[in-house]
């Protein structure tokens, strides 16, 4: 028979804040209250003073109490989780916005921080050592301005009472694993069912970004580039010779990843390397030395540190993990991708 679990969520919200993270949010708890009926998960609205808080797409939600209120020490044990969804306007969060945060995390409350919010605990040293999921769009960025946190393109992180996913839908699939933890796989199966949800995304699964459609609307010589690193993944080119192949001057080269990819092309080839050894671990049985030289490294040890740094985990622990959800598959699809990998 399930336990009697019951958690509340205290979900903060800023003007600006994305309508479909918060419902990401929420729905999966209401699903699940419906299944088990009976109300096993709540949630409040905070806001800085209480009013209602208007959303990116303009429509309002009205706030249950400010965040005085909210940081009352029998409100912090009796929410048992706080969610930080703030808008994407750089903002200066009030210092009591994070004593809310740090006081619950002393008392054993979990913690989450849905798209800009885990920036926000970023920037408060909240994530120190700590893996952190952010969206892609600012990976490179936040790898750079935060060096201390260890951050993944994770659709979600969990580390301890922290919590972080990279906003939007991605919200969905945090959820879904906060409620595993509590019932089990069976009531994440009904709910899926219920949200017509296909597979659920799992903490090894990554997001993809649509290069090919972006940079096809920004730059030709951009997209040549890019498309020269995808095939050379496995020996990789260096910057002279890739700014050589596009008629472009190495400065130039760097102006434009800068501008259209925030990052540089030698950390946006990395990147490519790392994704590509990534699929070899999680869907072959490629030894790790292996996979190091079909993504472009002839050192085990520094295939291994690299990897570590961009994903927060060894590579070992990624096939384990894979492992663990059945997810190396059988010899023809391995053989297809191990052969893309020297395409």
């Amino acid at each position: 028979m399930l336990s009697m679990v019951r958690r509340r969520f205290s979900i903060f919200l800023t003007d600006g804040f994305s309508l479909m993270a918060f419902t990401s949010l929420t729905t999966p708890l209401r699903i699940a209250n419906d299944v088990l009926g009976y109300q096993a998960y709540s949630w409040n609205i905070v806001s800085h003073d209480g009013r209602p808080v208007r959303s990116s797409c303009g429509v309002s939600l009205s706030a249950e109490c400010d965040l005085d209120c909210a940081r009352n020490t029998k409100a912090i044990d009796h929410a048992r989780f706080l969610a930080l969804l703030p808008g994407d306007k750089h903002e200066v969060f009030p210092a009591r916005l994070i004593s809310w945060v740090r006081e619950a995390v002393s008392r054993g409350v979990s913690v989450a921080g849905v798209g800009r919010g885990a920036l926000v605990l970023a920037e408060h040293g909240l994530l120190d050592g700590r893996r952190c999921a952010v969206h892609w769009s600012v990976f490179a960025p936040s790898i750079e301005n935060f060096p201390q946190v260890v951050f993944s393109r994770a659709y979600y992180e969990i580390d301890g009472l922290i919590h972080t996913c990279a906003g939007e839908a991605a919200a969905f699939d945090l959820v879904l694993e906060i409620i595993k933890q509590d019932f089990g796989q069976e009531l994440i199966d009904s709910i899926n069912e219920i949200a017509l949800q296909g597979r659920p995304r799992s903490r090894t699964d990554r997001q993809a970004m649509a290069l090919h459609m972006r940079l096809e609307r920004m730059s030709s010589p951009l997209l040549a580039v890019v498309k020269l690193m995808e095939r050379t993944v496995s020996a990789p080119l260096t910057m002279e010779a890739l700014a050589a192949s596009s008629g472009m001057s190495r400065r130039r080269l760097q102006r434009l990843f800068q501008q259209h990819l925030g990052t540089t092309p030698r950390s946006f080839y990395r990147q490519l390397r790392i994704e590509r050894a990534q699929a070899l671990l999680e869907n072959s049985t490629l030894p790790v030395i292996d996979v190091a030289m079909a993504s472009g490294f002839v050192s085990q040890s520094h295939f291994t540190k690299v990897y570590k740094a961009f994903t927060g985990c060894t590579p070992q622990e990624t096939r384990t993990a894979r492992k663990r959800e059945g997810g190396l598959v059988g010899s023809y699809r391995e053989r297809a991708i191990v052969m893309s990998a020297f395409a």
